[in-house]
């Protein structure tokens, strides 16, 4: 989690955080019964791009979750040296700068 949390503060900072996915979840369907039952037109604009933005999201983590599965299966507790490979990269990138 402090590596993906840090990718996501350092990198993808313009993007909903990926580590909240319940709240990211309760803001996509409060968003979807909003859109259902008619938002206010001043207000749809603004609902309509969050709610594709948190969607976006969770497709994503969960896109994630299914290669981090199918990973594990492959390649077993090894597929664990991805992540550690990812945030050392991360760490070498942030010390350059």
């Amino acid at each position: 989690m402090a590596v993906q949390n840090a990718v996501q503060r350092i990198h993808l900072g313009s993007l909903p955080p990926s580590t909240l996915m319940t709240g990211n979840t309760t803001e996509v369907v409060l968003d979807a019964v909003d859109l259902m039952r008619g938002a206010a037109p001043d207000q749809a604009p603004a609902v309509r791009a969050r709610f594709h933005r948190m969607l976006r999201a969770i497709a994503w983590f969960a896109a994630g979750c299914g290669i981090a599965a199918a990973l594990y299966a492959w390649v077993g507790f090894w597929c664990l040296a991805v992540p550690a490979a990812v945030g050392a990269a991360s760490a070498m990138l942030a010390a350059e700068d």
